[in-house]
């Protein structure tokens, strides 16, 4: 009876309990807790802060529906056991189809076959979307997860955004009412056309106090996508940074138009265990998988053309710390829901395009070795084109800067901007003429400008930054020293 309380207590309060912070888990609490719009008023979102904000009672009644179809067909037993973990390995040729990956799962047969009946109850469910009301969700716009230190890159994004022309709005997700931070939300985002959307607010209104779940990694993103307020949505990452004016250069496109779900690369090899395909009820190993894994700082996504791919993977990132992430990933580095969008959609039948043209990694080099630190994503309507013997220039589209993010507090504090001799000051994204050749302009010059104004604007208004010892001026140095000596 506790354990079955524990899954109620997971599920009926859906976001409440789903963690954006990559280090650490959350205790996250049942249902006794009086929910938000008790407080703020049941319809309105108290990030809006306006009275045209989108009321989120229809979205609110959608997904306690599908919350509770998602408890219903839960996968039960025991959790995916695997030996070892796949390897993180470049493919020999990132053009080539993908072939099956060993299978490391060590679970028994009847293990695997419940998950693939639960599984198959919940495909089942989605037939019934033909009933959805899809005028709940409407327009284009964006959508990142914020609150607590994912604010800071999260806002340089957003000036970003408004740089490459694009005025869509934007929905900062953050999870509760504990990460919401009323200067930023309601004073400083508007000005940018975002507001904050808080996560629990969707939470039914339940009286069930017992029990407490640990949520792990990436599980925040899904469920964000899916209750936003926008039909067309383009989901970031906090530290992946638009290059593009996303309603003219990808909304307005090929092969969106047609796709309706476009994805982006990883480096790596996919490593998906080869049952998972059986679970997914598929009788064979799909064709014409692209043979890198996903990357996925960045996703585009039309609810009204792939809501039940949208439901889908989100049912694989509820589930996916026991289940789903590791027979999607088998331990390979950046296990996490970067394989269950395309993995739904797969699973569907439904179209999809994957971008291409293979990821490229910037950095810089610490005196010692070189380090990572971002992840150029590059035009899906380029991409297409150039295969269709159109022009070769594929252009870049977005910078995944997620080893360092762009948080102008950690940025000061974590010893990123100094080589190892405790005296150079470090360039992160590689030597201007290389940023040059890549963008068209020195892509970190701009992105220190941002750091700085907004480093200095809000260095007593973001909760993180407000202790950190003299945050305006130590920015304004590095710039100075690196940018215009």
């Amino acid at each position: 009876m506790r354990l079955a309380l524990r899954w109620l207590a997971f599920f009926v309060p859906a976001v409440v309990l789903l963690v954006y912070l990559r280090r650490s888990n959350y205790l996250l609490p049942g249902l006794g807790t009086k929910t938000p719009s008790s407080v703020h008023g049941e319809e309105t979102l108290r990030g809006g802060a306006k009275a045209d904000a989108p009321s989120i009672k229809p979205i609110s009644l959608f997904w306690e529906r599908w919350s509770q179809l998602m408890y219903d067909t839960r996968p039960e037993g025991t959790p995916i056991t695997i030996t070892g973990n796949a390897g993180t390995n470049a493919p020999k040729d990132a053009s080539a189809q993908r072939t099956p990956h060993k299978d490391l799962v060590t679970n028994a047969q009847v293990e695997l076959e419940l998950i693939r009946l639960a599984h198959q109850r919940f495909m089942k469910e989605l037939e019934s979307l033909d009933r959805i009301d899809y005028s709940i969700f409407s327009g284009r716009g964006v959508v990142m997860v914020g609150g607590g230190e994912y604010f800071g890159p999260a806002i340089i994004g957003i000036q970003m955004l408004r740089r490459t022309g694009s005025t869509l709005p934007v929905e900062v997700f953050v999870p509760n009412d504990n990460d919401y931070e009323q200067d930023v939300c309601e004073k400083y985002l508007p000005k940018l056309n975002a507001r904050c959307v808080v996560l629990s607010h969707f939470q039914p209104d339940q009286d069930q106090s017992e029990g407490n779940i640990a949520i792990k990694h990436y599980q925040l993103k899904a469920p964000a996508l899916l209750l936003s307020s926008f039909a067309e949505v383009l989901l970031l990452d906090s530290d992946s940074i638009p290059l593009v004016d996303p309603e003219t250069a990808i909304f307005e496109t090929e092969p969106y138009q047609s796709s309706g779900l476009l994805t982006w690369p990883d480096f790596w090899v996919a490593t998906e265990s080869p049952r998972f395909w059986d679970i997914a009820g598929l009788t064979e190993f799909p064709e014409n998988l692209p043979s890198t894994s996903s990357e996925s700082g960045q996703l585009v996504v039309n609810k009204k053309t792939h809501l039940a791919p949208l439901l889908l993977a989100t049912y694989y990132n509820l589930f996916g710390v026991d289940f789903f992430y590791p027979l999607l990933s088998q331990g390979a580095l950046g296990q996490g829901d970067k394989e269950t969008f395309m993995a739904a959609a797969v699973a569907l039948d439904a179209p999809y395009y994957r971008v291409k043209t293979p990821a490229v990694s910037l950095g810089r080099h610490d005196g010692i070795k070189k380090k990572g630190t971002a992840i150029v994503q590059h035009l899906p309507s380029d991409d297409a084109s150039s295969r269709q013997g159109g022009s070769d220039k594929i252009r870049p589209a977005f910078l995944h800067s997620n080893t360092p993010k762009m948080n102008a507090g950690h940025l000061v504090d974590e010893g990123d901007l100094i080589a190892k001799n405790g005296k150079s000051r470090l360039r992160l994204l590689g030597p201007k003429a290389e940023a040059e050749n890549i963008f068209g302009f020195d892509i970190e010059d701009t992105l220190w400008d941002l750091l700085v104004q907004t480093g200095c604007e809000l260095a007593d208004t973001i909760e993180e930054w407000k202790k950190r010892d003299r945050l305006c001026e130590r920015l304004t140095e590095h710039h100075n020293l690196v940018f215009e000596s």
